[in-house]
C-alpha cells in the first residue's frame, strides 16, 4: 500500500479538561436548594468523585438502600476568564436525576442516570470562587428508566466531573454529550475503506473554520487524508483507505488513529483523536456472525460495571483489571448490560478486540406515565451518540425482558420505535434484542430487530439444560434461514456450598459448573447460534434479592463480586475458550468429604494431563466436552487423612488438598431455610403451604391424568394471567385456586407470563390432577374475539 507523506498540524491552542473531581461536599438530607446553598462545609460530609452512596446498603439485601434526594456542593476556583472562549460543566454520569446549580443559577437538568452530560456556564462562571451544587436523586421516577430490574440502583455522581475549556472555534460540546465528531465506515473490505468524518462545529468568531482530516497507521503513516470547509454548524470529509487492515476481532484488534482538527485563521482551534477499527459484518443463518468474511462465533459474557463495597463508583484500575480477566477467560464478545459502561471501558474493548453489544437501561417495564417511551429513547440516542466512534460496537439493543409485564403496549410496537431511533441515529450497526423467556420462538417482535437473542434459563429456574436444544430446534423450524443468540443463561454458583451429587437449585459450585459445560455444549453444536452471552461474568448487586443464603447479590458470575476468587467455570470456559494452557482441578474448595471414593474432574486444554494422589498415579476414568474435550475425570479412593492431588499437562501443575472425613461437613449445604428465591416463595405450594386450594382427594391423587387440551377461542393455561384475570369467569377461577398468589407483592411480574409458563418454573408445586382441573375450568371461558 502506498503511503503518503505525513502533514504537520499545529496544535497550539486546543480544547483542554479540567478536572473537578476532588473537594465535594456532601449530605442525603432531603434539603431545599436554598438551604443547601446556606450550609457550612462542615456540616457535609467530605467526598470525592467518583462517588456512591450505596455503596454498602445497596448488596446487603432487604431491598431498602437509600433512594432519595442527594446533594453535592463544590467551590470552583477561577483565577482568570478568558475573552472569547467557552466552558461547560462536563459530568461523566449521575444516578438518575441531576440538577445543577451555578452560583445560584439553574443550569439545567439531566434524566437518566448512566450517560454524560454538558452545561454551558460560559457567561455564569466569574473570577474568584463560584458555587457549584448538584442535587441527584435515585427515587423511583416513572418515567425516567430504568423503573424495575434485577440489579441495584445505585444513586451518586459516579464518573468523572470536568470543566471544558474550549477556544472560540470548537467541536459541538452540547450534542446530546456527543464528542461532537460522528466517524462512520460507510462501506470495508479488505480491498478498501470509505470513511466518512463529519464534525458539527460551533463557532463564535468572524473566521471561516475547515476540517481537516488525516487517517495514520501504527507506524504513524498517514494512510488517508482530506479536508472541508465548515459550512453552517458542520462539515464532511469523506476518505478512502486502500487495502485496510482489518480490526480482526480479538485475534488482531488492528486500530489507526483517526485525528481530527478544527483549523481557523492557521491555527488548531479544537482536535481529536479517534481510535479506529475498519471491519464489516453480517449475521445469517448458517454462519452465525460473520466478520470481515470470517465465520466468527461470539464467546460472549455480559457485564455489570459495579463491585463489592464499591457500587458503580469505579476506577480506571477496576475496569482494566475487569478487561483482564475477561481476556484472560477467552472471550471475544462482551454484553455491557443493561446501560451505557463507561468510555474508558469501550475504548479497552477497542483496543481488546472485543465485539461490543451495547444497549439503554430499557428493561423489564415501561412507563405507565409516558407511553411514548420517550426517556428510554433519549437514552438510545445519547448511547449512540456519546459511544458512536467506538469500532468494538457491532450491536446496538433496544430492549431487555420488556414484556414481562401486564398491561403493557405490545412489544412489537416498543421494539419498531426503539429499532427507528436506532436507524435514525447510526446505519452503520445492526440492532439486537434480548427476549425474556415468555417470548415463543415465533413471535413477531422477534424479527422487529436486524437480529435477536433470548435470556433463558433451563436448568435453573425451569426444567433442565436439555430445554436449549428444544428451543434452539423449534426456533429453525419457525425460521429455518433465521439465526438467534443468546444473550443471557446461567445459573447460581456459591462458592460456599458444595455436592457429590450437584442438582438443579442446589446453589453449589458444582452444579454452577456442570451446568455451563452442558448448556456451552448444546450452543456449539448449532452453527445458527450466533453467539452467547454469560449471565454474568461477575457476581453482582441486587439488593431485592435473598438466595442461597446470600443477601443482596446475584451469584450467577464466573468470578466473585470483589474479583478476588474465580469459580470453577471461569476454569471450564477458560479450558474451551483460550489458547492460554489450562491445569485446573475442580471442587478445591470442597474439602472435606465423606465418601471412600470420590469423582474428581480436571479442566485441561493439553494433551498428557496426569492426575496423582499422595505420589500415585491415578489413571483417567473418561474425556469429555465440548470443542476439545477439556473435561477430564478420575476416579479417587482416598486415604485416610490428606490426599493431596497434584495435575500436571505441558508443563502447568495445579494442587488439591483432600481430607477424609467420616461424616458430611454440614458447612458445604445450604439448609432449605435458605435455599428459596422470591419465586419459590410465591409459588410456596407443597408440605402444607396454604397458597393453593387443596382441591382434590386422596383417591384421585394418583388417578390417570388426561391430556391437556387447548381449544381455539377458548381461555387456557397458555394463557397469560392478566388476560385471563379479564375475564369474570377466570378471575374467579384464579382466585378459587391462587389466591394468596394473586395477593403476592411481586405477583405483578407473573401477570404478564402465560400461567403455564409459572407451572414450569416449579412443576413440583402444581399436581398434574390440578393443572388438568385449572386448564379444563378454563376451557370452558370463551375469549372475546380480539384475544382470541
Amino acid at each position: 500500500m502506498k503511503r503518503k507523506e505525513q502533514t504537520r498540524i499545529s496544535e497550539r491552542n486546543v480544547s483542554k479538561r479540567v478536572s473537578l473531581n476532588s473537594d465535594w461536599h456532601f449530605t442525603k438530607q432531603p434539603l431545599a436548594l436554598n438551604d443547601v446553598q446556606g450550609l457550612n462545609i462542615e456540616q457535609l460530609e467530605p467526598v470525592q468523585i467518583p462517588h456512591c452512596w450505596n455503596a454498602v446498603d445497596g448488596q446487603t439485601g432487604g431491598d431498602n438502600y437509600h433512594r432519595g434526594l442527594c446533594w453535592y456542593k463544590k467551590t470552583i476556583e477561577i483565577d482568570a476568564i478568558e475573552a472569547g472562549k467557552s466552558y461547560y460543566l462536563e459530568v461523566g454520569a449521575a444516578n438518575s436525576v441531576a440538577n445543577a446549580y451555578l452560583n445560584g443559577e439553574h443550569l439545567g437538568e439531566h434524566r437518566g442516570g448512566y450517560s454524560r452530560f454538558r452545561f454551558d456556564v460560559t457567561n455564569l462562571l466569574t473570577e474568584g470562587s463560584n458555587e457549584l451544587v448538584i442535587s441527584v436523586d435515585n427515587s423511583h421516577i416513572e418515567d425516567v428508566y430504568p423503573l424495575f430490574a434485577d440489579f441495584t440502583f445505585y444513586g451518586g455522581i459516579y464518573r468523572d466531573v470536568n470543566l471544558v475549556i474550549a477556544e472560540d472555534v470548537h467541536f459541538d460540546m452540547m450534542d446530546m454529550g456527543s464528542s461532537g465528531v460522528y466517524v462512520s465506515q460507510r462501506e470495508v473490505s479488505e480491498a478498501e475503506a470509505k470513511v466518512e468524518v463529519k464534525a458539527l462545529v460551533t463557532n463564535n468568531s468572524q473566521e471561516t473554520a475547515t476540517l481537516h482530516v488525516q487517517f495514520v497507521d501504527r507506524q504513524d503513516q498517514v494512510v488517508a487524508e482530506g479536508e472541508a470547509d465548515v459550512s453552517g454548524n458542520s462539515a464532511t470529509v469523506s476518505l478512502a483507505i486502500d487495502t485496510p487492515h482489518l480490526w480482526q476481532a480479538t485475534k488482531d484488534p488492528y486500530l489507526y488513529e483517526c485525528r481530527v482538527r478544527l483549523m481557523a485563521d492557521g491555527d488548531t482551534k479544537d482536535s481529536i483523536n479517534i481510535a479506529t477499527g475498519l471491519r464489516y459484518f453480517e449475521f445469517n443463518g448458517s454462519d452465525g456472525f460473520v466478520l470481515n468474511g470470517k465465520k466468527t462465533k461470539l464467546r460472549g459474557v455480559s457485564r455489570h460495571q459495579d463491585r463489592e463495597a464499591v457500587g458503580n463508583a469505579l476506577t480506571e484500575q477496576h475496569q482494566i483489571q475487569d478487561m483482564a480477566l475477561i481476556k484472560e477467560v477467552g472471550a471475544n464478545s462482551i454484553r455491557l448490560a443493561h446501560y451505557q459502561h463507561s468510555d474508558f471501558f469501550y475504548d479497552l474493548c477497542d483496543e481488546a478486540g472485543m465485539v461490543v453489544w451495547a444497549e439503554p437501561p430499557n428493561i423489564s417495564r415501561t412507563s405507565k406515565t409516558d407511553l411514548t417511551g420517550a426517556n428510554a429513547k433519549d437514552q438510545m440516542r445519547e448511547l449512540i451518540r456519546q459511544a458512536y466512534n467506538h469500532s468494538s460496537i457491532v450491536l446496538w439493543g433496544v430492549q431487555n425482558e420488556v414484556g414481562m409485564f401486564p398491561d403493557e403496549r405490545p412489544l412489537l410496537d416498543i421494539v419498531e420505535e426503539m429499532h427507528a431511533v436506532v436507524r435514525e441515529e447510526d446505519t452503520t450497526r445492526l440492532t439486537t434484542q434480548a427476549q425474556v423467556m415468555v417470548i415463543t420462538e415465533d413471535d413477531p417482535a422477534n424479527f422487529a430487530t436486524d437480529t435477536v437473542a433470548f435470556n433463558q434459563y433451563h436448568g435453573w429456574y425451569l426444567g433442565d439444560t436439555s430445554g436449549y436444544e428444544d428451543f434452539i430446534q423449534a426456533f429453525r423450524k419457525a425460521n429455518p434461514n433465521g439465526c438467534l443468540g443468546y444473550s443471557e443463561y446461567g445459573a447460581e454458583g456459591i462458592i460456599h456450598w458444595h455436592s457429590d451429587e450437584p442438582k438443579v437449585k442446589d446453589y453449589s459450585e458444582e452444579y454452577h459448573a456442570k451446568y455451563h459445560e452442558e448448556v456451552l455444549a448444546t450452543f456449539n453444536r448449532h452453527d445458527c447460534v450466533w453467539g452467547s452471552y454469560v449471565w454474568n461474568f461477575f457476581d453482582f448487586g441486587s439488593d431485592m434479592r435473598d438466595e442461597g443464603g446470600v443477601k443482596g447479590r446475584n451469584n450467577k458470575g464466573l468470578v466473585t463480586f470483589d474479583r478476588a476468587i474465580k469459580k470453577d467455570a471461569f476454569f471450564f470456559y477458560k479450558s474451551v475458550w483460550s489458547a492460554e494452557p489450562v491445569v485446573h482441578i475442580a471442587s478445591k474448595r470442597f474439602k472435606d468429604r465423606h465418601l471412600d471414593t470420590i469423582k474428581v474432574k480436571v479442566y485441561c486444554n493439553q494433551e498428557g494431563l496426569t492426575l496423582t494422589n499422595n505420589g500415585k498415579a491415578i489413571p483417567m476414568l473418561k474425556r469429555e466436552g465440548t470443542n476439545g474435550k477439556t473435561i477430564h475425570w478420575f476416579e479417587l479412593e482416598l486415604e485416610a487423612g490428606y490426599n493431596n492431588v497434584v495435575a500436571s499437562a505441558g508443563g502447568i501443575v495445579d494442587s488439591a488438598q483432600f481430607r477424609k472425613v467420616s461424616e458430611p461437613n454440614p458447612a458445604y449445604q445450604l439448609s432449605e431455610s435458605d435455599s428459596g428465591n422470591m419465586i419459590d416463595e410465591m409459588l410456596n405450594f407443597g408440605d402444607g403451604g396454604d397458597n393453593v386450594k387443596n382441591w382434590f382427594t386422596d383417591a384421585t391423587e394418583g388417578a390417570a391424568v388426561p391430556d391437556l387440551v387447548f381449544p381455539d377461542g377458548y381461555l387456557s393455561i397458555k394463557d397469560k394471567v392478566c388476560d385471563i384475570l379479564a375475564y369474570p369467569e377466570g378471575k374467579a377461577i384464579m382466585e378459587e385456586l391462587f389466591q394468596p398468589l394473586l395477593e403476592h407483592e411481586k405477583a405483578q411480574m407473573m401477570f404478564g407470563m402465560p400461567f403455564k409458563f409459572i407451572i414450569d418454573f416449579k412443576p413440583d408445586a402444581f399436581p398434574k390432577q390440578l393443572v388438568h382441573h385449572l386448564n379444563s375450568r378454563l376451557n370452558e371461558v370463551k375469549k372475546e374475539a380480539e384475544l382470541a
